[in-house]
């Protein structure tokens, strides 16, 4: 199948460029052809965002099978109002929706409809477990933020590792991502007093670099909230990370091993639950679940069905 995925060829990390990244390989092995100009089957529009309206009206226009992938209630002030009408529009007219975990589904279903649950896969070729023995002492906190909303909780991260550095001082929090510009100014942005220990390593733009800064660390504080299906939660693990997280979203879906973030321990006590449970860890097991494969096969599912005319049994 010739599959058009908008903005194909953007590189980089964060959400949904992420995800073109990994769905390009997920899908080579069966043999469908990612194409940017030309005649194609398909539109896959891997967010709304990602497409514009002409494109869509395009593949309508023309007959051809549309999917769109969703994942969260968009933001106004990101989308000058636009988000949500764009996707529901898109959803109205798409032969399939698909949802990134039972609770986007829940969520989005009253705007787009019906449709399947697939979850995003992790590129283990990158994000592994360190063959090497851990050659750094005390404990080392991994927090990543590329997202300028308020829903990466970057507040309660502050709030954790101060309190967790008045029972202990052995650990270091990894600071990645995108924060304040005035980022350079000592303590500003991150507001540590009491002489915490953080590094903040800037935008990694780089998977292989993300994932080595990574298997540096022991444990991933990822309190995202109502995140539907996170690539930093699933990659933190695929490196062999126990994960502290939040409640909401479709987060405690994907979470195999770690500990919940709900004020019931104290902070020092969470790392600690959180980082026991990684002897439950089998990578092997764990590829098979979130892994590339899994999720190519999924959707090339999808695409046999709707290339054999056969819409209504996708979300069966």
């Amino acid at each position: 199948m010739r599959i058009k995925l908008p903005k194909a060829t953007q590189v980089g990390i964060g959400g949904g460029i992420s995800f073109i990244s990994n769905f390009r390989k997920a899908i080579a092995p069966f043999g469908h052809q990612i194409v940017e100009d030309g005649d194609y089957d398909l539109l896959f529009i891997s967010g709304a965002t990602l497409c514009d309206r002409e494109t869509y009206l395009h593949a309508k226009e023309n007959g051809k099978f549309i999917i769109l992938r969703v994942d969260n209630i968009l933001e106004d002030s990101k989308n000058r109002n636009t988000g949500m009408p764009r996707m529901e529009e898109f959803a109205k007219d798409s032969d399939v929706v698909v949802y990134q975990s039972e609770w986007a589904k829940k969520l989005l279903t009253p705007h787009c409809g019906e449709g399947q649950v697939i979850y995003n896969g992790i590129d283990t070729d990158i994000f592994h477990p360190s063959k090497k023995e851990k050659d750094w002492e005390g404990i080392r906190i991994f927090y990543s933020k590329y997202g300028r909303g308020e829903g990466k909780n970057f507040n309660v991260v502050q709030y954790f590792f101060r309190e967790y550095c008045l029972e202990r001082d052995d650990a270091t929090l990894v600071l990645v991502g995108r924060f304040a510009d005035e980022i350079q100014k000592i303590n500003h942005p991150f507001e540590f007093h009491q002489d915490e220990d953080f590094q903040y390593l800037g935008v990694v733009d780089d998977p292989h670099r993300l994932a080595e800064i990574i298997r540096t660390c022991d444990v991933a504080l990822l309190p995202y909230f109502s995140d539907a299906c996170s690539n930093t939660v699933l990659e933190a693990q695929a490196c062999g990370l126990p994960v502290i997280y939040d409640h909401s979203g479709g987060t405690p879906e994907i979470v195999d091993y770690g500990e919940m973030l709900d004020g019931r321990l104290p902070r020092d006590l969470t790392v600690g639950v959180a980082m026991g449970k990684k002897k439950n860890f089998n990578f092997e097991e764990w590829k098979e679940k979130w892994g590339l494969e899994k999720m190519g096969r999924e959707y090339h599912k999808v695409f046999e069905i709707l290339s054999k005319g056969q819409q209504d049994r996708v979300t069966e």
